[in-house]
């Protein structure tokens, strides 16, 4: 008589214990959210790294190198709505040994210092205009004082922990209390787009000019700052009215493309989002959100440039982002973020706490989409055994991985310490950019490959029908994704003007990501001890 062999049991339980509690709406606002759409680092890094370019043109061009990968990223999400997103994408077709040590790397373990910016940007860009805003407006030396105390690394350190703690808790009660207060979050930052666009198409520079000086002279003491400023970075030998070029606008679009990027993040949580198997709800949640992202970067660009002149738009860039001082004295305490320029126009009450109050929800989306999409990879790497079971335990009644949640939030403690009090680790910064970055274009490559090297899930996904001449779409998509991004990688490897400078840099980057690998093997080989073939794991889906 002819027998068959029992299957290997090697996921550490039956059911992932999470629940599909995201709408395909909520997980488009969620990919809204995360990609920072009125956070200020395309206007104040862009203009200093590539003189000549047109910020929002570079931001509409971001949107076409972000395009591919969104796209790739749609048939990988229909083919496997899973939590853990890359990290299932990419060891169901390249393996674990290159799943888990690409996405453990550059995003478990370098988000964490998405962690301490998410701090930083609550301290920054919505405390001090708080207290700065109201200290301007009502003449309080105290409220000023409250508001340079949160710029400063004390004040970041004790915001950023609570605001950690407060969004751990949140999450730790269930996923749903997030997606109810996400609805808050996604209008608070729709009343911010607004404010910001009126208060830019409202003002000429000329009368931004009074106000800045204005407010600079109650908050610093500085007079006629506004052209003090400019003389100030044009005297270092600063051209503050270059050419517009193509050259730089296609410089500067990786810039932009460190937002768009984010596009995707909803994956991490695909077990979680109704109708994550349906390919238009996939295509609305990634394509709708990059492109209405990048659209609305390129409006605000467009308009704050146009209210605060563009001789102002590049000096405070040169003076924030390089510190191009001719007098050595710099930007000062208002610090050059559209919401701070908003602020500045007009601080009166309302408009200053609706504007400080969207950054601070803002802020916290972003503390909150670090734990969500982390927490997912960690469960989905524990079902497959390639961390420890204890790391998908999920709580009966939240349903929730509290221990991941724990974990997180104790090690994004470290990371705010750290990012605030080490200068050495805030000038790798941006190795978070070049980590993410070659998460999503190692996904791109998984893509390309799916319906060669997973053909049985390709092949009962939704989005094998779609062909052109016979051949995938998702390997066309793929393998035009993996060249941009790679493109993309490339650019910020070799110029110094996307951050990565010096060698402590690099040699981090790969430090960490060797450590993953060895820590894949140590982990294969222990299960192995117990009997436990990891491999037969990545032959199919992780359970839901």
């Amino acid at each position: 008589m002819a027998t068959t062999a029992a299957k290997p049991e090697v996921f550490s339980r039956k059911a992932s214990g999470l629940s599909r509690v995201m709408s395909p709406w909520s997980a488009f606002m969620y990919n809204f959210l995360t990609m920072g759409v009125i956070f200020p680092w395309t206007f104040v890094w862009a203009p200093a790294a590539f003189p000549g370019v047109s910020v929002w043109m570079a931001c509409l061009a971001a949107i076409l190198l972000e395009l591919p990968i969104a796209l790739a990223y749609v048939w990988m999400a229909t083919a496997m709505p899973r939590s853990g997103g890359d990290y299932v994408f990419q060891s169901r077709v390249l393996g674990g040994a290159i799943g888990f040590p690409v996405v453990m790397s550059g995003f478990v373990i370098w988000i964490l210092q998405w962690v301490a910016l998410a701090g930083w940007l609550l301290a920054t860009l919505g405390m001090a205009p708080l207290f700065m805003g109201l200290g301007v407006y009502y003449e309080s030396q105290s409220l000023i004082d409250a508001a340079v105390w949160c710029q400063s690394a004390q004040g970041h350190v004790i915001i950023s922990i609570v605001g950690a703690a407060l969004m751990a808790i949140l999450l730790v009660t269930g996923f749903k209390n997030y997606v109810r207060l996400q609805y808050l979050m996604f209008a608070a930052t729709g009343i911010l787009v607004v404010i910001l666009v009126v208060q830019f198409l409202r003002t000429t520079p000329a009368e931004f000019a009074i106000a800045m000086n204005h407010f600079s002279n109650v908050v610093d003491g500085r007079e006629n700052y506004y052209a003090w400023l400019i003389k100030d970075v044009s005297g270092a030998g600063i051209d503050l009215l270059p050419a517009i070029t193509i050259g730089a606008i296609l410089l500067a679009t990786p810039i932009v493309w460190t937002s768009l990027q984010w596009a995707t993040y909803s994956v991490q949580q695909g077990g979680e989002i109704k109708g994550a198997r349906v390919f238009k709800n996939q295509a609305f949640i990634i394509v709708g959100s990059m492109i209405a992202v990048g659209v609305v970067l390129a409006i605000i660009a467009w308009a704050e440039e146009r209210a605060v002149g563009t001789e102002f738009f590049n000096a405070v860039s040169h003076s924030y982002y390089y510190l191009v001082s001719a007098s050595g004295d710099g930007i000062g305490s208002v610090l050059p973020f559209p919401g701070m320029f908003a602020i500045v126009i007009s601080p009166n009450p309302i408009i200053v706490i609706l504007v400080s109050v969207s950054f601070i929800l803002a802020s916290l989306q972003i503390t909150c989409n670090c734990y969500i999409g982390m927490t997912r990879i960690m469960v989905g790497m524990s079902l497959d055994r390639t961390l420890p079971a204890w790391f998908s335990k999920v709580n009966p009644r939240f349903r929730s991985p509290m221990n991941a949640h724990i974990i997180y939030f104790l090690l994004g403690c470290v990371a705010i310490y750290g990012y605030n009090y080490w200068t050495q680790w805030y000038t790798m910064t941006l190795g978070v950019t070049f980590a993410c970055g070659y998460v999503f274009t190692i996904s791109c490559l998984a893509a390309a490959l799916l319906p060669y090297r997973a053909k049985a899930l390709y092949e009962a996904s939704p989005g094998a029908k779609y062909t052109l001449g016979g051949f995938p779409l998702v390997t066309v998509f793929g393998v035009i994704g993996f060249i941009f991004g790679l493109a993309a990688l490339i650019a910020f490897l070799t110029n110094a003007n996307y951050g990565l400078k010096g060698t402590t840099p690099y040699i981090v980057v790969g430090g960490i990501f060797i450590a993953c690998l060895v820590g894949y093997w140590i982990g294969r080989a222990i299960n192995k001890g117990k009997g436990i073939d990891v491999n037969y794991a990545f032959l199919e889906v992780p359970p839901e």
